[in-house]
């Protein structure tokens, strides 16, 4: 009876061990996740981050989850990086080329008058960090895994006075971020290198005289409301990405299971941040016409191009690959021309129409 006993005692103890052990099995498989940017949750790039995010909690049975900080609640533009090595984040959408410009040269080889087709420039970001293992490396040597990069939409300006001719940016306070901010500079203008959140506060504040950023962005952003000049700002077109990274050693630690997932769902995360930023350009063109008679829009004309593009292009691509001899290892103008080349290659079963084109299209001349 005694062995009986005692058998039963130790069978009673065993599942229970087992049960244990179960639990901390079950407990260790959840992984969550601190996600941390510097804008809201009323963009193109917020879609597709909240899209990506949903979409790794359903298909990992609810084992990864979420922690969300919008409009650098958890820290500034500049931090969000950095955050991904010191552990303060998991995962962030920003910008390297435009907040960590010395950390990050091979960023900006996205420059301005490369391309006005969003879906283009993304797709060619895209696969140069795939394929271009120096431009990875920038990223990946600082502890940051680039999943996915969607496209902001085309550069736009909205302006307390018209800004028609290459002219008038002369002597302006733009609020601007690299690279575009080194544009404005050579047309004449002085760049303050504000955050969007602060940025939006400037104009409204009288601090600078124009916003500059992506076409739906400024609109959402409401900077149309302060600034009733609307421009496409010397059609500079597309020059920057949200960049969404994981911490390397944060996905690394992970299970392949999971891995598995996260890789997955960025590959379509690419595909969907075309599909947000394309409804949000359409969204916000729908907006603008009906203030129609409130604002005040124009365009580039040719002539005015050919003058941004004389001190815009090729001294920009210049600065660009001294830099990047002088800083790095990579082979800038091999980079550059690789980059290019995709864009190129994608520009030609291009869909996207850029926002203010769109505009007069839809609602004819303010």
């Amino acid at each position: 009876m005694m062995n009986l006993r005692l058998l039963g005692r130790t069978t009673r103890t065993a599942i229970a061990a087992c049960a244990l052990v179960l639990c901390a099995n079950s407990a260790s498989a959840t992984e969550k996740f601190v996600y941390a940017t510097y804008f809201s949750d009323v963009y193109s790039a917020s879609k597709t981050d909240l899209w990506f995010m949903a979409e790794i909690e359903k298909r990992s049975g609810g084992e990864i989850k979420f922690e969300k900080f919008w409009n650098q609640s958890l820290v500034k533009g500049a931090e969000l990086f950095p955050a991904l090595r010191s552990g303060a984040a998991d995962v962030v959408n920003g910008a390297p080329s435009g907040y960590n410009v010395r950390e990050y040269p091979l960023a900006n080889v996205l420059l301005p008058l490369t391309s006005q087709k969003a879906d283009a420039v993304a797709l060619a970001w895209n696969k140069l960090y795939a394929e271009n293992a120096a431009f990875r490396n920038e990223f990946e040597s600082k502890g940051a895994k680039v999943l996915y990069a969607g496209p902001w939409a085309e550069n736009s300006i909205w302006s307390r006075k018209p800004l028609v001719k290459a002219d008038d940016y002369k002597g302006i306070r733009i609020r601007a971020v690299p690279p575009i901010a080194d544009a404005y500079s050579a047309l004449g203008s002085t760049p303050v290198a504000l955050t969007w959140p602060d940025g939006l506060e400037g104009l409204q504040r009288g601090v600078v005289d124009a916003m500059t950023g992506p076409f739906d962005s400024t609109v959402l952003g409401g900077a149309h409301e302060v600034g009733k000049f609307g421009a496409d700002g010397g059609a500079f077109g597309i020059y920057a990405m949200a960049v969404v990274a994981i911490s390397l050693d944060r996905y690394k630690k992970l299970s392949e299971k999971h891995r598995k997932i996260i890789d997955e769902v960025s590959a379509e995360a690419l595909k969907m941040s075309l599909k947000f930023n394309d409804e949000s350009v359409g969204g916000v063109v729908d907006k603008l016409c009906g203030m129609k008679d409130k604002l005040s829009i124009s365009i580039t004309s040719p002539e005015e191009f050919e003058k941004v593009r004389k001190v815009a292009v090729a001294p920009l691509q210049e600065a660009w690959l001294k830099r990047v001899k002088t800083e790095t290892k990579a082979d800038g103008r091999a980079m550059l021309d690789q980059f290019l080349g995709y864009v190129r290659e994608f520009e030609m079963s291009s869909t996207y129409v850029p926002g203010f084109e769109r505009y007069f299209q839809k609602c004819g001349k303010s």
